[in-house]
């Protein structure tokens, strides 16, 4: 049967237990922050947290997010890195089970459940980085905001879709500029895609039905 975290963390050794805390994010505090010596890894037990990477230009790229049962510095303490390559910040309050680097290899080399999950969550993290990065990198920014738009839409049927998100946060989470974003929702409302009110991005549903047939087309 699949290892179960819960279980897991339920039979943490007990040589082992002394060695973890738990901690508390509440939102907007930043568990690890990129380019900060990474001696630590932390356990989500609840909550979640927005996954980026900043840029020597300022501009971040928010590529997950991260929930409870999952781990945070696995990878770069695995990897044998000194440093996070990445920045997690809670969204919302988060309780984490706190460890030295040094604590998590000894749990990764007793307890083979644990090591399994861990190497599961890992591959679980970098596939879609490895088969999205490149695609993403390379794609015009008006297709990555039509394509962010269309996500934020879902299966949502509603006679008006607002989206309440900052531009920063859609830079953020398509990896480019406010200024770039500005400039295509400009685009995006001079095709009568979208509307805007009050500065907020808004679709009925005649628009949300173009601006789907409209990303097919640059595919």
């Amino acid at each position: 049967m699949k290892p179960n975290l819960a279980d897991i963390l339920e039979r943490e050794p007990e040589n082992l237990r002394k060695l973890t805390v738990r901690k508390t994010f509440l939102p907007g505090e930043f568990i690890v922050r990129k380019g900060e010596s990474a001696k630590r890894v932390y356990i989500m037990l609840k909550g979640s947290t927005r996954v980026s990477n900043e840029f020597i230009s300022g501009q971040r790229y928010t590529f997950a997010t991260l929930k409870a049962g999952q781990v945070i510095g696995d990878l770069e303490v695995l990897a044998h890195q000194p440093v996070y390559s990445a920045t997690n910040e809670a969204v919302t309050s988060c309780e984490v089970l706190a460890m030295s680097d040094d604590t998590f290899i000894q749990w990764f080399r007793q307890d083979s459940d644990f090591a399994f999950i861990v190497a599961e969550q890992l591959a679980e993290k970098m596939y879609p980085t490895s088969d999205e990065n490149g695609r993403i990198k390379f794609q015009p920014s008006l297709e990555r905001l039509c394509q962010y738009l269309i996500k934020r839409l879902g299966s949502v049927q509603a006679d008006l879709f607002v989206l309440h998100t900052s531009r920063q946060q859609i830079a953020d989470d398509i990896g480019t500029s406010v200024k770039t974003v500005n400039r295509g929702v400009a685009k995006l409302k001079a095709r009568g895609l979208i509307r805007l009110v009050h500065g907020k991005i808004t679709m009925d549903k005649e628009q949300q039905k173009q601006l789907r047939e409209a990303a097919e087309a640059m595919e």
